[in-house]
């Protein structure tokens, strides 16, 4: 009897500590209770672009039930990216995503993540070369770049010189844009000559300001203006304004609705190239979702909360929102980011 009652408990024990905790699928050990951690590295925070994304990352999660992790530097700092992530690995966190700023630099931290057992992925800005397993990307660099430089050669019956003024040289995301913008300008615009791309310190809006006003100085004839990133929209829109040269030289760029509607109103910009970028943090989190519990992607996703089929492209593992969106004074209103 004594060995029956000493099976039993030992039995009763192993079938306790199985309910008490399981394993999850990147390894790591948590209550069946306990909300799955998906966590997000902005390039910088502070800004609309980011904050959008922030918003549609907890929305997503308060709707699937998980813990969203929003941490960032206050200026885009890719030493700062790799710091954080560190702490994010520690915190053993189910799934985490980058917007990458320098590949060199966060590529080691991207395997270390998931030698930790982490589904690590990019979302906004990708690092290919990295052993992320998917990027959640806003649209194809190659439709933001032609996109881009379609709507400003229209602007400017296609011809005259452009100056490009982007954020962190090392920005991947940034410099694949403007690689595809050099292609679109130079097969189908031959008259429409990019003379010159600047770089900001930390997405510096002021720093785009004077790297704008340099550029106007040294092209007197310039005709056009690109600010790449998002906080380079305001600086290269005011240098104009303060330069007289509204309506002499038109400003594009890739600005959220609220950063570029002050000066679309005012006549400074037409149109800006951008994304729901709500939508882009919604699907970011819903991804990480997806990759910590071992869910594949289809080629085609309908995820519950976003109104448009998601595709997914297993050579590349590009999760795709969807096609750029153009704003301009007729839509501006219609988005809150």
């Amino acid at each position: 009897m004594s060995k029956v009652f000493i099976l039993i408990m030992a039995l009763c024990l192993a079938l306790s500590l199985t309910a008490c905790s399981t394993g999850n699928s990147n390894g790591s050990s948590h209550s069946s209770n306990q909300k799955l951690k998906i966590a997000f590295i902005p390039q910088l925070i502070g800004i609309p672009y980011f904050t959008a994304m922030q918003n549609g990352g907890n929305e997503a999660a308060k709707k699937f039930g998980a813990q969203f992790i929003y941490s960032g530097a206050t200026q885009a700092s890719a030493q700062k990216q790799v710091q954080i992530m560190d702490s994010l690995i520690r915190q053993k966190v189910d799934a985490l995503s980058i917007s990458v700023l320098d590949s060199s630099s966060i590529n080691p931290e991207i395997a270390k993540a998931k030698a930790a057992g982490i589904k690590v992925y990019t979302a906004d800005s990708d690092s290919a070369t990295s052993e992320r397993s998917t990027y959640v990307a806003q649209a194809t660099d190659k439709a933001l770049g032609y996109t881009l430089i379609d709507r400003l050669a229209k602007q400017l019956n296609g011809k005259g010189q452009v100056g490009i003024i982007s954020g962190e040289s090392t920005a991947t995301n940034l410099n694949t844009w403007i690689k595809y913008m050099k292609e679109r300008a130079a097969s189908k615009y031959p008259n429409l000559k990019i003379v010159e791309v600047r770089y900001t310190s930390g997405g510096s809006s002021e720093d785009a300001m004077n790297q704008a006003q340099e550029l106007m100085s040294k092209y007197p004839s310039m005709k056009g203006l690109v600010a790449v990133a998002s906080s380079a929209v305001p600086g290269v829109a005011q240098a104009v304004q303060k330069a007289n040269k509204v309506g002499k030289i038109a400003v594009i760029g890739y600005g959220s609705p609220k950063t570029v509607k002050p000066f679309i109103k005012s006549g400074v910009m037409k149109e800006s190239i951008l994304w729901n970028a709500k939508d882009l943090g919604y699907l970011t989190v819903w991804a990480g979702i997806q990759l910590a519990k071992g869910n594949k992607f289809k080629a085609v996703n309908h995820v519950p909360g976003l109104s448009n089929p998601v595709k997914y492209d297993s050579k590349t593992k590009v999760l795709l929102l969807g096609p750029p969106l153009v704003i301009n004074k007729d839509n501006v209103n219609n988005y809150g980011f």
